[in-house]
Order: structure tokens, then C-alpha cells, then sequence
């Protein structure tokens, strides 16, 4: 894993430079550079996500008012996806769309521009391309798509070069380029793009470079392929609470676990998971109890926190003195008045102090340490 990522890293570093000079290129003939921000953004839709699925797939580029235009781009696709080479299907095939919104005349409005095909361009014989697509925005704007494989790691880039000198004039931001590769060309029915044949998250990364600032961007978005039952953007294959929401796959006792808490952590999200913490105790009986579901121990000595529904004394350490006989010292009381930190056991708590659910509890763990 930590070569594929410093793989990634290097690659990126490339692609920047390479953004970084062209660049440098353009404002060495503009005497003054736009300080102006430079602040994308990246979504990505697909019109099917169904495992090999040769789906239309959408990617939005935009950035806000009173930003630098878009010069350039360069998205980074997962090499799980299919995509031809562009001499499978005929030259002069429409294999796309590409439409932009923009302030255009800088007089605060937004303009929708008229949207163009993408045409599949002839590949020459020296050329290395996968495949190569132009597009011609509000009648004059040429934007060429070039599609190559990478090999580190192995991935798709679509470089995207924005013809700005046939740039609509006057034009200012808000500015949004929308994208649409068709699953097949038209009028061949080729294949163009296909979905991974395996069901998973994916992240495509999207770099930008700004029109006049020189900013170089890095942004991504997630895409969902195969089933996802609660429609949290995750697949069932690789989320932690399947039939539960939780888009923030937020899993308490896996991440006690990993910084080094006596707890073992599960696969469970938060959502799914009976016990967050993993401490023996439910949440429900925490809950009850008034300890935090969400920390499996007090920490060090003293210091508070009702953490773990054993350590009635919270010293971490549980024995007869500090817990189990302020326990047995309300054996056949009620909840209330005894204090419901005392009422831990069954699951659910039955309001009750007695051998059977609470003190039985406590001995069972009797000579346990947390931390």
C-alpha cells in the first residue's frame, strides 16, 4: 500500500508539473496574473450503477463567483473501468456531450452555453492515445479530450485541453462544465465506457488547473458500483452497516482499537454496531447506566468519565471495595431510588439490583483492568 501510494504521489507530482509549466507558459504572455481564488469543485454521477453496466457517466466541473476560470484538466479514473480505444468505433461517432454554464459578458449573470457532441478524432499512427474526442462549446469554444492509460499506478487519465484563445469573450465565473461519456457510441453502439465488473466504492480524482492564476488543484468524488441498499454511497460489499445509513462509516471500536485501547475492534459501523465501543456493555445498557457508549474505559485514575459500566469507582480496575460492593450494598432496590450506574445488567436493564443481572455481572469481570 505504501508504494502504490507514493506511486500516486509521484505520478501527481508529474501531472502538476507538467499543469505548473503550461502554466508558466501562458502567463509568461499576460503581463499581469488574476490574484483572484481558484476553488473547484468535482461530482461525479453515472446513469447506471450496475456492475459492468456500460452506463453514461456525468462529471461536473465547476468553480464559484469570483474565481479563475478553468484552463485545464486532468481526471484520474480507476483502472477498474472500461474503456475502448477509440478505433473500436467509427471516426466522426458521438461518444459524449459536453455543456458549460458561465457568467458570460462579466455583468453578474449566468448563461447556459450551447452544448456540444463529443466526436471521436482519428488516431495517428505515432499517436499513444486510447482515444481522442473533441467538443465544441457555444459554437466556436474547441475543448479536446485525450484518454490514456497510466501505468503508475494503473489508472485512466482524461486530459482535458479548454482552447481558451476560442473562449466565448468576456466570460467570468461561476463557471460549470458538465461532461457526459455515453456507455456506447452513436450511431456504431460500440462500447465507450463500461462500469467495473465488481461491486465497490470508487474515488476519481480530478485535477484542475486555473485560467490565468497558475492554481493547481487537486479535488475528487466518490461513485457507487453495485447494489447499496440504504443509499449511504457506499456498496454493500465494502460498508460496514449495509441496511443502516452512515455515510461517515464511523466505527467507535475499530479506531479504539487501532490507537491502542484494551478493546478488540469489529467490523461493525456505529449504526449496526450493539456495542460501539466493544466494552461488554450494549449501548442500551450504557445508555441507561449514563456511561459513554463511545469509550470503552475512564483512562487514567481518578479523573472521571463513566466510561465503562464495570469500573463503578472509575480506577479502571474492577474488584470487590471500589465496585462490586457499592453494588450489593442496593441488593433489592429499585431504579430509583438506587442509582441507575448500578443498574447494568440484563440487557435491557430491568430497574432492578439483584444477583442474577447486576452483581453477577460485576463478579463475572472481577479482577478485569480497561485502558
Amino acid at each position: 500500500m505504501l508504494a502504490e501510494a507514493r506511486a500516486t504521489t509521484l505520478k501527481r507530482l508529474r501531472v502538476a508539473l507538467v499543469l505548473a509549466l503550461v502554466a508558466a507558459v501562458w502567463l509568461l504572455g499576460n503581463s499581469i496574473a488574476s490574484a483572484a481564488p481558484f476553488t473547484p469543485s468535482f461530482a461525479l454521477t453515472a446513469s447506471n450503477a450496475n456492475t459492468g453496466f456500460q452506463a453514461n457517466t456525468t462529471m461536473v466541473h465547476s468553480v464559484p463567483a469570483g474565481n479563475n476560470l478553468i484552463d485545464s484538466i486532468n481526471t484520474f479514473i480507476p483502472i477498474d473501468w472500461q474503456i475502448a480505444s477509440g478505433d473500436t468505433y467509427p471516426v466522426g461517432n458521438v461518444v459524449g456531450q459536453v455543456s458549460a454554464k458561465a457568467d458570460k459578458g462579466c455583468d453578474g449573470s449566468v448563461d447556459t452555453l450551447t452544448a456540444g457532441n463529443l466526436i471521436n478524432q482519428a488516431l495517428g499512427p505515432t499517436n499513444p492515445s486510447q482515444a481522442e474526442w473533441l467538443g465544441t462549446v457555444d459554437g466556436t469554444w474547441q475543448m479536446l479530450f485525450v484518454v490514456d492509460q497510466t501505468t503508475q499506478p494503473r489508472e485512466w487519465q482524461i486530459e482535458v485541453t479548454l482552447a481558451n484563445a476560442s473562449m466565448p469573450p468576456n466570460m467570468c465565473a461561476p463557471e460549470e462544465l458538465t461532461v457526459t461519456v455515453f456507455g456506447n457510441s452513436s450511431p456504431a453502439g460500440a462500447m465507450v465506457i463500461g462500469n467495473p465488473t465488481h461491486a465497490n466504492t470508487y474515488t476519481w480524482d480530478d485535477g484542475l488547473l486555473s485560467y490565468g492564476g497558475s492554481q493547481i488543484v487537486f479535488v475528487s468524488d466518490n461513485l457507487v458500483i453495485g447494489t447499496d441498499t440504504d443509499a449511504d454511497g457506499w456498496a454493500n460489499t465494502v460498508d460496514n452497516c449495509p441496511t443502516a445509513a452512515n455515510p461517515d462509516q464511523l466505527n467507535t471500536d475499530q479506531a479504539l482499537a487501532a490507537a491502542g485501547a484494551s478493546v478488540s475492534g469489529d467490523t461493525l459501523g456505529d449504526a449496526c454496531d450493539l456495542d460501539d465501543d466493544n466494552d461488554q456493555f450494549s449501548d442500551v445498557v450504557e445508555s441507561s447506566a449514563g456511561t459513554n457508549p463511545l469509550d470503552n474505559c475512564v483512562g487514567s485514575p481518578g479523573t472521571g468519565g463513566n466510561a465503562w459500566p464495570a469500573d463503578i469507582n472509575q480506577d479502571t480496575f474492577v474488584d470487590v471495595i471500589g465496585d462490586i460492593s457499592r453494588v450489593t450494598a442496593e441488593f433489592g432496590n429499585s431504579v430509583p431510588p438506587a442509582p441507575a450506574r448500578y443498574d447494568i445488567g440484563p440487557d435491557p436493564p430491568d430497574h432492578f439490583i439483584d444477583v442474577i443481572g447486576d452483581i453477577t455481572r460485576l463478579t463475572g469481570l472481577f479482577g478485569q483492568h480497561c485502558t
